[in-house]
Formats: structure tokens, sequence, C-alpha cells
């Protein structure tokens, strides 16, 4: 147990269902609402050991990890990196007036008592309930039961996950493009730069056909889909084949891939796409979980 609230973002699935956009928004919204958040995670597949907090100006993506890189540069929080999460929080608050910890990926945590579960579950549902590798599943999937609210991408639980979210509080979300921004230049432009331009597009998510998809949805003529495996590590060889299309006009990532490309090793049309989770009912998920927070703060 730590000193300060903790809220848990994530899911009962493999795969990337959005849980770290989920935390950034989260996050602001805490932020504006006058809370002190900062963000925990493992910092998976980091090279640097301990635990530490990062440092968005100077540290890089292999050493403290993609995602934990980019939730400080997108947040500009405190981002906490630990294997024991109670530990790097307890570390963090040492050192900032922070007053709630969110956890990225933070529904498998059995070490550290969490005030809140929010988890994001697949809106395709289907039939297979099976742990990893036979299904989908990190764990049982009557687990489901102890989330507190439950987001999903249509608002609605399909499949046999429904079962088990009965009287849950079920919130849609959905992704909204923000900015195009070149790599090479550090420059950011409207999205709308895409719109019938021949596009190679590649990705190293969880899910890439879903951001694939989602750039043909917003008017690029996407050409080429280059996949890559989750939290893929780009070396300056993986950019030059890349370059290599001369048929396409531009080259466009995700924000999460952007911060593992060294911006020297970057040609001219190399650009990264940002998004923000959108929450149908924000307003009223978000008054769920200050009410939380606030009934904590008063019983201690």
């Amino acid at each position: 147990e730590v000193p300060v609230p903790v809220i848990s973002v994530g899911n009962i699935t493999m795969g990337g269902t959005g849980k770290t956009p989920v935390v950034a928004k989260i996050s602001g919204k805490l932020l504006q609402a006058g809370f002190n958040p900062a963000i925990a995670t493992r910092g998976y597949k980091r090279k640097r050991s301990g635990t530490f907090i990062v440092d968005r100006e100077n540290d890089n993506a292999s050493d403290v990890g993609d995602e934990a890189l980019m939730l400080s540069k997108r947040t500009r929080l405190p981002v906490f990196v630990g294997k024991n999460r109670a530990q790097a929080i307890l570390k963090g608050i040492n050192m900032y007036p922070v007053n709630v910890a969110l956890l990225d990926d933070g529904f498998q945590l059995r070490n550290l008592k969490k005030d809140m579960e929010i988890l994001l579950i697949d809106s395709r549902g289907g039939s297979n309930t099976n742990l990893f590798p036979l299904g989908p599943c990190r764990e049982e999937a009557d687990c489901i039961k102890k989330a507190d609210i439950i987001l999903t991408g249509n608002g609605r639980l399909n499949g046999i996950f429904s079962k088990y979210a009965v009287d849950k509080p079920v919130f849609g979300f959905r992704y909204k493009p923000m900015y195009l921004c070149n790599i090479k230049h550090n420059l950011t432009g409207h999205f709308n730069f895409m719109k019938g331009k021949n596009v190679l597009a590649f990705a190293g998510l969880g899910n890439n056909e879903a951001f694939f998809d989602f750039l043909k949805d917003l008017g690029a003529n996407v050409i080429y889909r280059v996949s890559y495996p989750d939290h893929y590590f780009y070396q300056k060889k993986d950019i030059k084949a890349l370059s290599g299309y001369k048929d396409a006009d531009i080259l466009v990532t995700t924000e999460k891939d952007a911060v593992k490309i060294n911006q020297k090793d970057a040609p001219d049309n190399l650009y990264y796409l940002t998004v923000e989770v959108e929450i149908e009912n924000e307003e009223e998920m978000m008054k769920m979980i200050i009410e939380r927070l606030s009934s904590i703060s008063l019983s201690a």
C-alpha cells in the first residue's frame, strides 16, 4: 500500500487495446480538476535497471521503455518506472507533490493495493476465453468482475466477456486524430496533409492493422503496410529500408514508434500521427473517478 490513491488502467487480453492513450487522457483530466497526478509503469523492454523517474529531455526509449518515454513527453507529468510499482511510486512521491498515481497496464498487478480498476476490453468480444497461448486472455475471464469501470471501442460488450460485466459502467471510446509531425524537422501540421497522398504506413503495435485502417479512414492512400512486432526498436537499417520505397510520397508511423527513431536517421518525408482518446460520456466517467478519489481522501 502506498500513501496516495492508485488508479489502474489495464486489459485482460493480449495485444493493443489503447491503455497508454487512456492513461494520458485520464491523467490530463485529473490535472485539470486540480489533482497532482503521476504515472507508474514497468517500462517494458527497457535496458536500464532499477527504479527511476523518466527524464523526457535526455532519456531515450531503449533505456526507459517506449511507452514510458511517450507518456512523459505527451503528458509532461512525472513518470515513475520500476518492476515493483509500489517502490516506483514511493520514490516518486518523495520527489514530487503527487496525490494520485495512475498505473499503465496494472490490471494483473497483485502486489500493490489499487483503489480503482479501469479495464479496457476489445469490443469485438468473441467466444474464446482461454489463457494465452490457447486463447487471447492474460488471466481468467471472470477477473473482469474486479473492474470498477469498463472501456470498450463502441460502448457495448459483445461475446462471452459481457456475462462477467453485468451492472458494470461501460463507456465507449475512439481515437481522434490530432497532428501530423515531421520527425526530421520537428514540425507539426494538420493530419489532412495525408489526404490523397501515397503513404507507406509502418508500426510496431499490438494491433498494427487498426492503425493502418485508421490512416485510410483519414483519407490517406495507404499503398504499403509494414508491420513490426510490438515494442520494436528501430535500427538505422530499418529506416533506410523504409525510405527505399520511392513510390511513397510520405512515410507515416505512430507516436509510440516515433520515440524510437533517431531524428538524424529520419528522411525528410517521415511523419508520425498523434491521436487523442475521445470517451463517450467522459464527464460522467470522470465524475465517478473523482468521487472515488474524494471518498478516499475523506476517509484517510
